[in-house]
C-alpha cells in the first residue's frame, strides 16, 4: 500500500524550492540571495504559507523580514508562474526563533562573513537604507 501524503506537504516542498530559486535570482535586491529557506508550513486549505528562513549569524533577521515583506507581491507573482495551482497562497515570512520552533543550525565556513574582501557585493548599504526608512 502506498504511504499517504497530504497535498499541503507536497505543495509546501514545491513552494520551498520555488521561493529559494526566486530569491537567489532576484537581481533587484542581492541581499535576498543570502537567505536560506529552511521550511515551508502550508495550511491544509493551501491559502497561507509560512516560510521559515535563516540569515548569517550576526545579521538581524528583522531587516530581512522587512525586505521580504516589501517584495512579497513580486515573489507571489513569480510563484504563480511556476506553481501549478489555481490560487497562489498568501506568504508570511518568519524566522524559527520568532515562533519558538527551534533554531536551525548550518555549517557555515569561517570565511562566510568576508564577502566584501572577496569582491562580492555587500548588503550593508541595503541594510543601512532599511534602517533609515524606520
Amino acid at each position: 500500500m502506498k504511504p499517504e501524503y497530504r497535498r499541503a506537504d507536497r505543495v509546501s516542498s514545491e513552494i520551498r524550492e520555488i521561493v529559494a530559486l526566486i530569491l537567489t535570482r532576484f537581481s533587484a535586491e542581492p541581499a535576498l540571495g543570502r537567505l536560506t529557506i529552511v521550511h515551508v508550513n502550508l495550511t491544509d486549505d493551501l491559502k497561507v504559507a509560512r516560510i521559515f528562513y535563516t540569515v548569517f549569524p550576526g545579521e538581524d533577521p528583522r531587516q530581512y523580514e522587512r525586505l521580504l515583506n516589501r517584495y512579497k507581491g513580486l515573489i507571489r507573482k513569480e510563484m504563480g508562474k511556476r506553481l501549478r495551482m489555481k490560487w497562489v497562497p498568501d506568504l508570511a515570512f518568519v524566522t524559527p526563533s520568532e515562533t519558538g520552533e527551534g533554531v536551525f543550525q548550518h555549517n557555515i565556513p569561517p570565511s562566510a562573513g568576508k564577502e566584501e574582501k572577496m569582491g562580492r557585493p555587500s548588503s550593508s548599504s541595503l541594510m543601512d537604507e532599511l534602517e533609515n526608512e524606520k
